[in-house]
């Protein structure tokens, strides 16, 4: 049996010439020389267990309809017990292609045109789109944020949105890009506001493996436990185990009513079946996926040091957020003084692609870069001796 160590994850894989957006996109778009740090997945291979589990799929020669929802989602729901102590029934689970479907599924079966919809910036730029794509009426949230670079949710500015009619809110958690894993205490202000105007909530919780600090993750269906209550979580074998081109998530609800018109939603979008592929690599994700996790989180926690040490010799007015969870680091740059437009073409001409602020909010994100640790350490330090090269050209 293969060892996940830190020797390992160093090794990480060629990726290149795999039709892969992270470094075959930006390759064609900015040059082979380009050093990508941007898009959400890993540079590093699966899990022996999930090659081994689709190889011995393939060599069966015919991939036709089939029936498995049931044994990935049992997978998926015995993961969730043993990892968060989580336990819910299968009857909670219904499949999706993948989280964004979920935020747009949502909105679109729960709430009608012109309905208002909580966001709390800097957050994932789907957020938006899943908002204003369907005509609904974006309402923004912007996060606290201390001069440590530590955000908070400002429930005073929630409530103003719901005392102004908004009928959801959409929440990440754990945070990207702030990477914030919230707490008991505040999941439970949160909730207990929303059910004051009776508002519901959609918890995209695709991160939820990647808490690196000594908190737990706590899903908000930890929180709202109740059979009616109006609350969805969405979530992924995609972020954790790098399987994000497989299409795979699901809905985990308890609320049958939810569940149900989420369903009917996806039914009428021709969204019936999963892909064979997909449910077999996260089924053996859930089922024997834990050592390499296990070691994949050591080495994220090496990594985020080896930003916030490397940020400090070579760029001490950057701010890097205390990081909790999630393998994307937020940097704010707004220190060194350049424009946004002028921070992202100096880091392009240096030769590193980060996520740009922006993607995450025009004003809330202005100023700031993401950058996606998930990859070999020694990328992880050319990434920031280049951005230090963009800032001081």
């Amino acid at each position: 049996m293969r060892t996940y160590d830190k020797a390992f994850f160093d090794q990480g894989i060629d990726r290149r010439n795999t039709a892969c957006e992270k470094w075959d996109g930006i390759a064609s778009r900015m040059g082979a020389d380009m050093l990508p740090v941007w898009v959400a997945d890993m540079d590093f291979p699966c899990a022996d267990e999930i090659m081994e589990a689709v190889q011995k799929r393939a060599q069966h020669p015919v991939f036709g309809y089939t029936s498995y929802e049931k044994e990935c989602a049992e997978a998926l729901l015995g993961f969730m017990e043993r990892r968060h102590g989580l336990t819910l029934p299968l009857e909670a689970h219904a499949m999706l292609p993948c989280v964004i479907t979920g935020l747009k599924t949502a909105v679109l079966s729960l709430t009608q045109p012109g309905d208002g919809i909580i966001i709390q910036p800097p957050v994932y730029g789907p957020f938006y789109s899943s908002v204003r794509e369907n005509g609904r009426k974006l309402c923004e949230c912007p996060l606290l944020r201390d001069e440590r670079g530590y955000y908070t949710m400002d429930l005073a500015a929630v409530e103003d949105a719901l005392k102004d009619g908004a009928k959801m809110m959409i929440l990440c958690n754990p945070h990207n890009p702030v990477g914030r894993a919230w707490t008991t205490e505040e999941l439970t202000a949160l909730w207990l506001l929303l059910q004051q105007y009776d508002c519901m909530l959609i918890s995209d919780e695709i991160h939820m493996d990647f808490v690196l600090g000594e908190k737990p993750f706590v899903s908000i269906l930890s929180i709202a436990t109740g059979d009616g209550d109006r609350v969805a979580a969405l979530t992924s074998a995609s972020k954790t185990f790098n399987l994000a081109g497989l299409q795979q998530a699901a809905i985990l609800c308890r609320n049958q009513e939810i569940l149900a018109a989420m369903k009917k939603q996806m039914s009428a979008a021709g969204v019936t079946q999963g892909n064979i592929f997909a449910m077999v690599a996260c089924e053996a994700a859930h089922r024997h996926g834990d050592a390499w996790l296990d070691g994949l989180k050591d080495y994220l926690r090496q990594a985020v040091s080896i930003v916030r040490e490397e940020l400090a010799t070579r760029l001490p007015k950057a701010v890097f957020m205390p990081m909790e969870a999630t393998y994307l680091g937020w940097i704010d740059l707004r220190a060194y003084g350049f424009s946004h437009e002028e921070l992202i073409r100096r880091t392009q001409e240096s030769g590193v692609f980060f996520s740009e602020g922006r993607f995450f909010g025009q004003e809330a994100g202005a100023g700031f870069l993401r950058i996606n640790v998930a990859c070999p350490h020694s990328y992880t330090r050319e990434a920031i001796k280049r951005l230090e090269a963009a800032m001081k050209a």
